[in-house]
C-alpha cells in the first residue's frame, strides 16, 4: 500500500500525536523513538529529521498544551462578559483535562524538571498579557483598582505556579487550601479589588 503523502507540518503533528498517546499510556521514560517509529510508521530518518530526541518531542507537547490554554484564554477575554466573569473563567481554562491531564503528569514526572519548569514558565509567559487586558477592563469597569497591571499579573501567576505546585512544593490539603486564599488574598490587594470578591476563584484552583 503507498504510503500517503502529508506536508512536513502534518507529519510533525503526526508524530506529536504518536508521542502523546504512548507517553501518557506507557510513560516518557519507558518510551523509546523506536516506539514512536512503529506507531507512525514512519523512516528513522524522517523522525530524526523533525525531532533529535522524545526530549524535543515532550518539549513541542509542553508548547502545544500551553498554546491551546492559550487560545481559550484568549477566546474568554474576547468575550463581552464583566471582567470578574472573565478572570474566574481563564482561570478555570487553566486547569486540563483528560488526555492533556495525563501529558501534565509527565511533565510534572521524576526526571521531567526541565519540562516542568517549562510548562510554568511558558504559562506565564503566554497568559500574562491575555490577563492583563482583563484587568485593565476591570479597572475601567471599577472592579480593580492598580496602576501596574501587567506586573501584578505576572507576579501571581508566578507565585501561584509555585506555590501551589503538588510536585514542587507538596503540600498537604491544608497547605493547598491556606495557600490558595493567600494568592486570592494577594491579588485582591495587588488588584485593588474589594475584599472577597475574588474568593469564588478558589474553585478554579488558581
Amino acid at each position: 500500500m503507498p504510503r500517503t503523502h502529508r506536508s512536513a507540518a502534518q507529519r510533525r503533528e503526526e508524530i506529536i500525536n504518536a508521542a502523546h498517546t504512548l507517553f501518557t499510556t506507557k510513560g516518557f521514560q519507558p518510551t523509546t523513538m523506536e516506539d514512536i517509529l512503529g506507531v507512525v510508521g514512519i523512516a528513522k530518518g524522517t523522525l530524526y529529521y523533525h525531532f533529535p530526541s522524545k526530549e524535543k518531542i515532550l518539549e513541542a507537547l509542553v508548547l502545544r498544551t500551553i498554546g491551546r490554554v492559550e487560545r481559550r484564554a484568549r477566546e474568554l477575554a474576547a468575550s463581552s462578559a464583566p471582567a470578574g466573569d472573565k478572570l474566574k473563567a481563564i482561570m478555570a481554562a487553566m486547569q486540563v483535562e483528560g488526555t492533556e491531564s495525563e501529558l501534565i503528569e509527565q511533565f510534572h514526572a521524576p526526571g521531567n524538571a526541565e519540562f516542568h519548569l517549562l510548562s510554568i514558565t511558558e504559562m506565564i509567559k503566554h497568559l500574562t498579557p491575555i490577563i492583563t487586558d482583563v484587568i485593565i477592563q476591570g479597572v475601567d469597569e471599577g472592579a480593580f483598582s492598580t496602576d501596574r497591571p501587567y506586573d501584578a499579573v505576572e507576579l501571581l501567576l508566578s507565585a501561584s505556579g509555585i506555590l501551589l505546585d503538588h510536585e514542587i512544593m507538596e503540600p498537604s490539603q491544608a497547605d493547598l487550601a491556606r495557600r490558595t486564599q493567600s494568592i486570592i488574598w494577594a491579588s485582591e490587594l495587588l488588584l485593588g479589588a474589594r475584599p472577597g470578591i475574588l474568593s469564588p476563584m478558589a474553585e478554579a484552583d488558581l
